[in-house]
């Protein structure tokens, strides 16, 4: 009987001292993403010829990055919301940006969309797919397609003044 036990617990401790030996297995669970970020500030183009970049100025300067760079900055001196994923820059802390609005040009709040024309005339789709109709120039005519930014006048149809975001 005593060999019996000497020898199960020769198992036992064959076998325990095999479990703590193996290598541990991590299992990694869902990707950890980037928290997205937003700023608000004032759209400013800074820097020499060869090294412009576009900033929202705002409690901190950030650097703005990504497919909405060109539409931004065509937004110079206007009041934005930007959203988006932060990353570095050789120019300090940057926004790649996934999301923006335009909040104020020169104080006024613009409508931004594309601009189409029907046989009734010209409107704006905005991104929540409402349209508004416009009274425009005839410079802007030509802009079909555009994605703009435009600011009424007090009729709420003539395009007092505009700004091309995306030919």
């Amino acid at each position: 009987m005593g060999r019996i036990l000497t020898a199960v617990g020769l198992v036992a401790v064959t076998l325990l001292s095999a479990s703590c030996s193996r290598k541990a297995t991590v299992e990694s669970g869902p990707a950890v993403s980037t928290p997205e970020t937003t700023a608000r500030g004032t759209v400013r183009r800074l820097g020499s010829e060869a090294a412009v970049r576009t900033v929202i100025q705002g409690e901190e300067s950030m650097v703005v990055v990504g497919d909405y760079e060109s539409e931004i900055a065509r937004a110079a001196g206007a009041e934005v919301w930007v959203s988006g994923t932060p990353v570095s820059s050789d120019y300090g802390p940057a926004i790649r940006v996934s999301e923006y609005r335009i909040l104020s040009v020169d104080g006024d709040v613009p409508l931004v969309g594309i601009l189409a024309e029907d046989a009734s005339g010209f409107f704006i789709t905005k991104d929540d797919g409402s349209t508004v109709r416009l009274d425009v120039n005839e410079r802007l005519a030509g802009q079909l397609g555009a994605k703009i930014w435009v600011v009424l006048g007090a009729d709420r149809v003539t395009v007092s003044r505009y700004g091309i975001l995306r030919d």
